[in-house]
């Protein structure tokens, strides 16, 4: 057995199938079912069960990946160590949640840790919440979602969520746009709105991500929930009602405890901890910094002048 044996091992185990292993290792779905077939016949026993909603793995299969995992623990710290002597984060960090989060990181939040980490590769992944009991070096970001599988998990942040309509409408005179929210069990944006919506006034869209609805709103097509850090910098909607449609949902932070400890992902977990607030608050706290960072700047040109 070598390594390659185990890689193929754990990318079918966080994969669950052929098809998304052999994307993830980016060869041919052939290659991988050829390797698996040959370590299963070196090994003298069957590590997966088929079956329609993928690959299970059996009991062997299981202690087999034990085993694989803390491999590639320790070759994960052989290769941070020798390629960053400085404590300075390497490789991958795979961030998933709901696209509009990831959209929010990648528009706030990833220049900067890029800027202070070059060296760290993100990949975005947006869907529904797994059991990520295999999971690489990942994080997690989910509504409402409890942990699983003994995942370490936090609360990130409260996020405030208000009612907007476009700016060019009148509200009185639209309907409504709803947030079916698939990834979290109480899909708590569409039972708020059936608290604030009439029993005449129709539901013109339904969309599973506020940023489909941040469209839908802007161009007129109905009023509805939105998450306050993206909707308050968008000139095109305009905040209405007050307090009585105003909630918030908690935003959790999910690691699994075989990767909380990389120094990657507790880069990550730092940074985030550190910048929740502005991130996914109500925007104005990004706009008092934006002010502080202004009045600094114009400062120091006084001075230099």
């Amino acid at each position: 057995m070598n390594w390659d044996d185990l890689r193929i091992l754990l990318a079918l185990v966080r994969s669950g199938s052929l098809t998304r292993a052999s994307v993830m290792l980016e060869v041919d779905q052939s290659t991988v079912g050829r390797r698996l077939s040959a370590l299963e016949a070196a090994l003298g026993t069957t590590l997966f069960l088929r079956s329609k909603s993928g690959l299970i793995p059996t009991e062997v299969g299981e202690k087999l990946i034990a085993d694989a995992l803390e491999i590639e623990r320790r070759a994960e710290r052989i290769a941070q160590t020798a390629a960053s002597p400085a404590s300075e984060p390497v490789g991958e960090l795979r961030i998933l949640g709901d696209h509009w989060v990831l959209a929010h990181l990648a528009d706030s939040f990833l220049p900067t840790l890029k800027q202070r980490h070059p060296r760290l590769t993100v990949r975005l992944s947006s869907g529904y919440p797994t059991i990520a009991s295999w999971t690489a070096a990942t994080i997690s970001l989910w509504f409402e979602d409890p942990p699983q599988m003994g995942e370490f998990a936090i609360k990130l942040a409260d996020v405030p969520f208000a009612l907007y309509a476009s700016s060019n409408c009148d509200a009185n005179d639209l309907g409504w746009v709803s947030m079916l929210d698939d990834s979290a069990a109480r899909r708590l944006p569409a039972k708020y709105l059936e608290k604030l919506r009439k029993r005449n006034e129709q539901i013109h869209i339904v969309g599973n991500d506020p940023g489909l609805l941040q469209v839908s709103i802007r161009q007129g097509l109905g009023k509805g929930l939105l998450p306050m850090c993206i909707a308050e910098h968008d000139k095109g909607l305009r905040r209405i009602g007050d307090e009585r449609t105003q909630f918030t949902r908690p935003l959790h932070l999910h690691v699994h405890p075989d990767t909380v400890q990389t120094l990657r992902v507790q880069t990550a977990i730092r940074q985030l901890r550190e910048t929740a607030k502005v991130l996914f608050g109500d925007g104005s706290l990004k706009t008092d910094l934006e002010c502080a960072a202004k009045e600094t700047s114009t400062a120091n040109e006084g001075r230099a002048a």
